[in-house]
């Protein structure tokens, strides 16, 4: 969020970001169905459990395995990114290299990329 709410007039088009880091919050606020968080089903439901939460046009998602260990069988650098917009949903799978913080660095360049293709479509 924070490189997006760093951009030069972001309140004019940014409505908000939710970290729901904990499966609960996953479930619970934005309606991913119980069982693994670490899938594409996943992704795409959190992506339009935050479109929906926030009145947006556009949701994107991530969930996945930064490290230091496998999680619910996927491998460390295993994510998956969620797109919900009016054409739909779409989930991304990506296998990424390095420690945690470069991985999640990198899901977010990824996430912000198919950001900027969906808003050019």
């Amino acid at each position: 969020m924070a490189r997006l709410v760093g951009i030069p007039e972001s309140g004019d088009w940014f409505k908000g970001g939710l970290v729901a880091y904990h499966r609960e919050v996953k479930f619970d606020l934005l309606g991913v169905d119980p069982g693994p968080v670490v899938t594409a089903p996943a992704a795409e439901q959190m992506a339009e459990g935050v479109r929906r939460l926030l009145g947006a046009e556009i949701g994107i998602s991530t969930t996945g395995v930064a490290g230091p260990e496998t999680e619910e069988g996927q491998p460390v650098g295993s994510v998956f990114v969620g797109v919900s917009d009016d054409a739909g949903l779409q989930s991304y799978h990506l296998q990424l290299d390095g420690v945690p913080d470069e991985i999640r660095a990198q899901a977010v360049d990824f996430a912000l990329h198919r950001l900027e293709e969906t808003l050019t479509w």
